[in-house]
């Protein structure tokens, strides 16, 4: 199934690990989900599934990075 890359800005550095560490214990942010998955949707995409949490950027301003499966059929 296709992925859609989306970036969802950090507010700092420590919450930004914290929240790195409740997905490494296989946890979810139920809010960063749902802001990815309204992100998908603003990019014009349906989304087909729950988003997965890829990581952190490298860089200034540090994002959150998910993927996100998207629906690619036309109907």
């Amino acid at each position: 199934m296709p992925m859609l890359r989306i970036e969802i800005a950090a507010t700092d550095q420590i919450e930004a690990k914290r929240i790195q560490s409740v997905y490494q214990r296989g946890e979810r942010n139920v809010k960063l989900d749902d802001e990815a998955t309204a992100e998908t949707w603003r990019a014009g995409y349906t989304p087909a599934g729950r988003p997965v949490f890829v990581g952190l950027t490298n860089g200034e301003p540090l994002s959150y990075r998910f993927d996100v499966p998207v629906e690619t059929s036309v109907r």
